[in-house]
């Protein structure tokens, strides 16, 4: 597949076809069951113009084959590879310990400012992403240290994305080694994906955190997934904004209408995305072939005004 230099405007998310199909307009969740069903969203968001497809698990795997053949065209397949990644912590994937993993960064590790928020808020309010037992045992230095990439388990997940271009790795697992002080397993792990021909991107849901870290380190990526909003961000939007200004690498953003009221002006939300964050593509989920199509045509029109608007500036700079 002809490698794409520059990312597409938008990128279709898998999530509405795979396990979390509840979070998406709960009326339609039989449907999204339906392969035929999820094709046409796919197909609609083609024919509006996009381009790029995010690809975790089989089923929509499948589903993007399928549009390649029907198509003929050079998509952009977006490997995703969630959690399997085959890092492991006494003998289990790490996700296993996220109990204990998290108890250990509020207790001893985040800064008291994030632990108190983790502690106080987020492990209510953000089940899915901060909850934990706070009665979980605490991880010694010695379990930290044994901390381990099996490299065939993380080369057995990346297989499903032998016809993908780009590769959203780390997620929890990268977010959780960056915050326990084991970047280096983050770095192997690059350096695998790169080695079967994939171009990385970091995947963090902490990026305030994360993303200063692998700058400073040098992280070879191509750039950064990160959740962002016009309205919201984890752990707040002002610090996420910060640390994505701050990078000169390609940042997507995820859960870009994630905001109740965003919905009401999506191309007000998409052009805080492309001009004042200056992120180069949005990942976004849909369960409707409608909002697919309006969505990858408003995404495509925002960013071009964006790029006019920074090609004006800088002429207006330069003279």
């Amino acid at each position: 597949m002809k490698k794409c230099d520059r990312l597409p405007a938008s990128i279709l998310g898998g999530d509405p076809f795979n396990q979390f199909r509840f979070l998406y307009r709960r009326e339609l969740l039989w449907k999204l069951f339906d392969e035929e069903y999820c094709y046409s969203v796919m197909r609609a968001y083609y024919e509006a113009g996009g381009m790029a497809f995010d690809l975790s698990f089989d089923v929509n795997t499948r589903l993007f084959h399928r549009l390649l053949a029907d198509t003929g065209k050079p998509l952009l397949g977006v490997g995703n590879p969630t959690w399997e990644q085959g890092v492991f912590l006494n003998g289990r994937y790490l996700q296993y310990s996220r109990d204990r993993i998290i108890r250990t960064l509020v207790e001893r590790l985040w800064p008291k400012d994030i632990a108190q928020l983790v502690k106080e808020e987020l492990s209510r309010s953000a089940v899915l992403v901060f909850g934990y037992d706070p009665q979980a045992p605490l991880l010694s230095d010695e379990e930290i240290e044994s901390i381990a990439l099996d490299a065939a388990a993380y080369l057995k997940r990346l297989s499903l994305f032998k016809d993908c271009e780009i590769v959203l790795f780390g997620g929890a697992d990268a977010d959780y080694l960056v915050s326990l002080g084991r970047e280096d397993i983050v770095a192997e792990m690059v350096n695998i994906a790169q080695r079967q021909g994939l171009r990385p991107y970091l995947l963090s849901q902490y990026p305030s955190l994360v993303l200063p870290k692998m700058e400073k380190i040098g992280l070879d990526v191509e750039g950064y997934a990160v959740p962002l909003n016009k309205d919201w961000s984890w752990f707040d939007r002002e610090s996420c904004l910060e640390a994505v200004q701050a990078t000169e690498k390609s940042v997507i953003a995820f859960m870009p209408l994630a905001s109740g009221g965003l919905k009401k002006d999506v191309r007000g939300a998409l052009d805080w995305l492309y001009q004042v964050a200056g992120v180069e593509s949005i990942l976004f989920g849909t369960a409707t072939a409608a909002h697919a199509m309006q969505t990858a045509m408003i995404a495509h029109d925002a960013r071009a005004a964006a790029d006019e608007k920074r090609q004006k500036e800088g002429e207006y700079a330069h003279h």
